[in-house]
């Protein structure tokens, strides 16, 4: 009986990492931006900082969608078997 490969994780928990790590990315994304909001609302409005401030809420913001896009790359190549085929060489 040939011993079961534990170095390659199952296509369905790749996935799962997968779906994950952009949910924690993402959740990790809006508490920072939660948290520079509220560090906006005690500031001069019109300040240097308060502009600084709005300027990486929306960099925060702008970014997610580009995790979920990398998701959907990545969960292609999961399904497409490229890891697999890898492992073979």
């Amino acid at each position: 009986m040939k011993p079961a490969n534990t170095d390659s994780p199952s296509q369905s928990a790749r996935r799962k990492n997968a779906i994950l790590g952009a949910l924690s990315s993402t959740l990790m994304r809006l508490t920072s931006v939660a948290v520079l909001l509220w560090l906006r609302a005690g500031m001069e409005p019109g300040a240097f900082l308060s502009r600084l401030t709005l300027l990486l809420i929306v960099l925060g913001i702008g970014s997610i969608p580009f995790i979920w896009i990398s998701l959907k790359t990545r969960l292609k190549e999961i399904q497409g078997g490229e890891e697999d085929a890898a492992a073979q060489y």
